[in-house]
């Protein structure tokens, strides 16, 4: 279940749409909701550019009329549906439920006989009525059966159709139908709008397999061979190359693997060779247990995963079933909801701590700190975190009947499809989703091109992000652009100077822009190669009257430091007074820093990070005239530290392969030093150490993760662990994760290409995972929070993800 993409409508007919399902290779299945109290429902919209396929819109009408002639407790009903619409769609009935093929990729040696009895006598029923209906299904495959929690659905009746006339069921009649199964028979085994096989290869019976039309009996043998499927984990008949798999239905024995013998003999007689050697599906709804068509068989009992995956899917469609919930851009907020809150002139809060780059990456701006280490003690936590972060969802529940009892107190399943606001009082607090559910996305924004810093969150209201191409502020409520600009395009974040303007730096000038509609005030060219050159933006007093950015060219100023000389031209800090538009004041860096430096405001000092060869040295600039007033190395730290400093307590805290350590900024001198590996079996480099404010207010926390995808709650004072986290690993990446915290403290966010996780910040447990967007495998997400949200990038898509 997915966030609302741009292009997706808002409405569709009587229904509101609140989520996006998937896609389809033909269309796109969103989650809706009649506007009048009506059912929660599935609703397949059709492709705008396959709109006018008019063979489509025939497949279409034929699934609608064969699903409202087999409508029954196994098939889902059509609920709504507008055919002839510029681009038609079809709403059925929402239930949660997965293919049966991920139902046995999540048990490969097969569903116990028990529930493939079960699956076998709901779907027989099915089938029985479809063919009193008079029609032939032709399609069933382990793709067009649902499973739910009370049991499946058979789907995919675009392939339905009514038998030609004198078609019996057996050979004989195959043959007539197909002319003697001539070349030009032979095209009925396809799907004659698509020109494809009517289903999946290792379904297919064997008149279809020699090209000729379905009939009743086939259905029976393309659902023992699901049902097969089902119980082994394999298709009875291969697959691999479709020809060989043709073949063998045609010619050979299907391989059954180890069934008893009563379960054997049921699918054998369906996978007879001879149409008319199959039972019809009433008797093989009795051979299953179905003996009596008014009462339902039991649910399966479905792989611990797969129930969580429901459970999941439940637990999102009743909370988006709130008249809170804001499904995309276009929705309006709920009466008397409140906005993101801010402090007037906010954007994101002045750094506390600095987390310095290392040589040759970026700026990393984050948010403050000030809150207390949870009380616990290493070992304790440690154990506690190990048995529950391993845990998550899949732990939730313990059989498929128990998504129908998850449910309950809302009257059963039945609840997911008509769940009207009436059934809650006025005062009955709103569903909650189960444990390791993740928050649905408020909204989501494409961008025109990927975004890889973080943006500007303006007074609250807007999220102003930009890339190479563009910038886009965005209504934090809504996710809807108040504007949008292409010569606002630079991989910069915009710095906030007054209550209206922002400072951003492009192709070596400083542009000032009005925040709330993105128009530029003035621009600043005279850094642009004319005795010096703008390099890079360092910092904003936090009212936004001096940025702090280095430049570079042969020119001395007031208030240069000392250093020798060299090829390379120097380097200077410049103090730019924005209000003014004029230079406060230069300052020449140390020959051997070069460029690459990283610098933070503190209340009377600018305090410089540089890389003097391989090692690490601050320097302090006088914010008054740029006069330098001390510079300082450290024991041990090197260029190739992570690094991150705390100017409240005066420590540095450098990271180097599996080893922290602080380091007092006064005296340079070792505080202390922690092998935060030690208790690891494969040790991995450490990322960026960041310091925050820990839950409870009273405190500090420093986090720090590594490559194996662990995560580290540390004591910033004294270097001992609280706790250590195993975020789930399910890719071959061994990025480290980037870690932010909630301004509240406690929640920790780890940003990975596998998604965004949060982690209770006093014991470490992992609470959810957020993974959503089409953006490409390798690139990572990127949280920002703000306040109890965080704005989420991948690629090219944003979300606004609530987190608290």
């Amino acid at each position: 279940m997915h966030t609302l993409h741009n292009a997706d409508p808002r409405h569709l007919g009587p229904f509101r749409m609140l989520a996006r399902l998937g896609e389809t290779e033909s269309g796109v299945r969103l989650l809706g909701r009649r506007v009048d109290t009506g059912p929660t429902v599935e609703v397949t919209l059709v492709r705008a550019a396959l709109a006018d396929d008019q063979r489509l819109r025939a497949r279409l009408r034929r699934d609608v009329a064969a699903s409202r002639a087999a409508a029954g407790r196994w098939v889902r009903p059509v609920e709504d549906t507008e055919l002839d619409a510029s681009a038609p769609w079809v709403a059925h009935p929402y239930v949660p439920a997965v293919p049966l093929t991920e139902v046995v990729r999540a048990a490969p040696r097969g569903l116990a006989e028990d529930d493939v009895r079960a699956l076998g006598a709901a779907l027989a029923e099915a089938l029985e009525r479809v063919h009193a209906a008079g029609m032939v299904h032709g399609g069933i495959s382990a793709d067009a059966v649902l499973v739910a929690g009370d049991g499946p659905r058979l789907t995919g009746f675009h392939h339905a159709r009514l038998p030609r006339q004198g078609a019996g069921g057996g050979r004989e009649a195959g043959e007539r139908e197909n002319g003697g199964g001539g070349a030009a028979g032979g095209a009925d085994a396809y799907d004659s709008d698509t020109g494809r096989f009517a289903g999946p290869a290792p379904f297919l019976s064997p008149e279809q397999a020699r090209g000729r039309a379905p009939v009743p009996a086939s259905d029976v043998f393309s659902l023992g061979a699901v049902l097969a499927y089902a119980a082994s984990g394999r298709p009875p008949f291969g697959d691999d190359a479709p020809p060989q798999v043709l073949y063998r239905i045609a010619a050979e024995p299907p391989a059954l693997g180890h069934l008893s013998d009563s379960l054997a003999r049921i699918l054998t007689s369906c996978l007879e060779k001879d149409p008319a050697g199959r039972p019809e599906a009433a008797a093989l709804r009795a051979a299953f247990g179905g003996s009596d068509p008014a009462a339902a068989p039991p649910p399966p009992r479905l792989p611990s995963a797969v129930v969580a995956r429901l459970a999941r899917d439940a637990a999102r469609a009743l909370v988006l079933e709130e008249p809170g919930a804001v499904p995309g851009p276009d929705a309006e907020a709920p009466p008397g909801a409140p906005a993101e809150p801010a402090a007037e002139g906010e954007a994101f809060p002045d750094d506390d701590v600095f987390t310095a780059p290392t040589r040759g990456e970026g700026r990393n701006r984050l948010n403050p700190a000030a809150d207390p280490p949870p009380s616990r003690t290493a070992a304790t936590s440690r154990r506690a975190v190990l048995t529950t972060a391993a845990a998550g969802a899949a732990g939730l529940l313990a059989g498929g009947a128990s998504v129908a009892g998850w449910v309950a107190g809302r009257g059963g399943l039945s609840a997911l499809t008509d769940p009207g606001p009436s059934r809650r009082s006025a005062t009955s607090p709103a569903p909650r989703p189960p444990s390791g559910t993740a928050p649905l996305a408020r909204w989501r924004f494409d961008l025109t091109d990927a975004t890889s810093v973080p943006p500007l969150v303006w007074r609250g209201r807007l999220a102003i992000i930009t890339n190479s191409q563009e910038a886009v502020a965005l209504d934090l409520r809504t996710g809807h652009p108040s504007w949008r600009r292409d010569d606002l395009g630079t991989d910069a974040t915009p710095e906030p100077i007054s209550r209206e303007l922002a400072l951003v730096t492009i192709n070596n000038r400083l542009v000032a822009f009005n925040a709330r509609d993105g128009h530029q005030r003035w621009v600043e060219s005279k850094y642009s190669g004319t005795g010096l050159t703008f390099h890079k933006m360092l910092s904003v007093d936090a009212d936004g009257r001096h940025a702090y950015f280095t430049a570079t060219g042969t020119a001395t100023g007031s208030g240069s430091s000392t250093g020798s000389g060299g090829s390379k031209p120097p380097t200077y800090v410049v103090a730019y007074d924005t209000r003014t538009r004029r230079e406060r004041w230069r300052s020449r860096l140390p020959a051997a820093y070069g460029d690459d430096v990283g610098a933070f405001p503190t209340r009377r000092s600018l305090v410089g990070l540089g890389y003097p060869g391989d090692e690490v040295e601050l320097i302090s600039l006088r914010l008054s005239d740029g006069h330098q007033e001390w510079r300082r190395r450290f024991d041990g730290v090197s260029a190739g530290d992570k690094v991150g400093i705390s100017a409240g307590r005066g420590l540095l805290y450098a990271a180097r392969g599996a080893t922290l350590r602080a380091v007092d900024i006064d005296s340079g001198k070792q505080r202390w030093s922690l092998d935060i590996n030690s208790y690891a079996t494969t040790k991995s480099p450490l990322g960026h150490p960041v310091i925050r404010q820990g839950p409870g207010g009273k405190g500090d926390v420093l986090y720090v993760s590594d490559g194996t995808k662990l995560v580290y709650a540390v004591d910033p004072d004294r270097g001992t662990e609280l706790w250590r986290s195993a975020l789930p690993d399910d890719t071959v990446w061994k990025a480290t994760p980037t870690l932010s915290v909630t301004d509240s403290g406690r929640t920790v966010l780890a940003a990975v290409a596998a998604g965004v996780f949060a982690l209770d910040a006093r014991t470490g447990g992992v609470r959810w995972r957020f993974q959503e967007s089409s953006g490409e495998l390798l690139d990572e997400y990127q949280v920002y929070p703000a306040r109890s949200s965080a704005v989420v990038a991948h690629g090219a898509a944003v979300f606004m993800l609530p987190v608290e």
